[in-house]
């Protein structure tokens, strides 16, 4: 049999954002590395070999920081949403490998979401494509917003999640999450100047927390949701853009 495929998934650290000639050059540090094994639920994590070969102690730190993240992920012993980006961000990082030409991705890769926080998916293709394939913004969100749809299986329940906790997984992330309610929050006040009430309802994050479902439903190609849900909590977003909504 041959060697099962392993992908690297990165934690935490701190992101430089630099503008160049070439356009924004972000570089981390202080990240902490897990090797992704499996698919789906079946995910396991392990710790990939140290990268500081020279420095004995500090490739053997590096490792036991590794490997302790790695049995955390494995025992369940993280925080779902830490369970959902190790998932997640191997997802997407397989995908943008197997097609290296990633404008053709939503051809043969699609991916349909529930708005909880296996949603972040849609956040971490999005830096990949902006930072290691150097996208534009509008040709980046095409292909997120291509390659996925949201189904709600209920009436939005989900609790909101906090930046800081996103920011602690991957500090990009929670940048681009901003960003795109940024954008959103732009477009709420082209239609209604002034209703504050109305753009901070429908806004992705509010008090510093993101609202997942919302920015799914932001983001994605299709919705699916209920006359309810339409009524009420996706209202300005289905009004923004009635021909991505669909009843179920």
């Amino acid at each position: 049999m041959g060697e099962k495929r392993k992908t690297t998934v990165y934690f935490g650290g701190t992101a430089y954002e630099q503008w160049t000639e070439r356009g924004l050059e972000v570089t981390y540090s202080g990240r902490t590395a897990v090797l992704a094994e499996g698919e789906g639920e079946d995910m396991r994590a392990e710790a990939p070999e140290p990268q500081r070969a020279l420095d004995v102690k500090a490739g053997y730190n590096e490792l036991a920081k590794c490997l302790e993240l790695a049995l955390r992920l494995n025992a369940g012993a993280t925080s779902p949403l830490s369970q959902a980006y190790f998932r997640a961000a191997a997802e997407v990082a397989r995908a943008l490998e197997d097609h290296p030409d990633w404008r053709t991705l939503p051809a043969v890769f699609r991916k349909e979401l529930s708005g909880g926080m296996e949603s972040i998916a849609m956040i971490e293709l999005l830096r990949l494509l902006l930072d290691e394939r150097r996208a534009g913004w509008d040709e980046a969100v095409a292909i997120v917003r291509d390659c996925f749809t949201l189904r709600i299986p209920s009436l939005l329940t989900g609790a909101p999640v906090p930046l800081a906790a996103v920011e602690a997984l991957q500090p990009r992330d929670a940048k681009l999450i901003g960003v795109v309610n940024d954008h959103l929050r732009s477009r709420l006040w082209a239609i209604w100047p002034g209703d504050w009430l109305r753009i901070g309802e429908s806004a992705i994050v509010r008090d510093s927390e993101a609202d997942f479902t919302l920015l799914a439903a932001a983001l994605c190609s299709r919705v699916y949701c209920t006359k309810e849900e339409l009524a009420c909590p996706l209202r300005a977003l289905y009004t923004l853009d009635p021909a991505r909504f669909a009843e179920l």
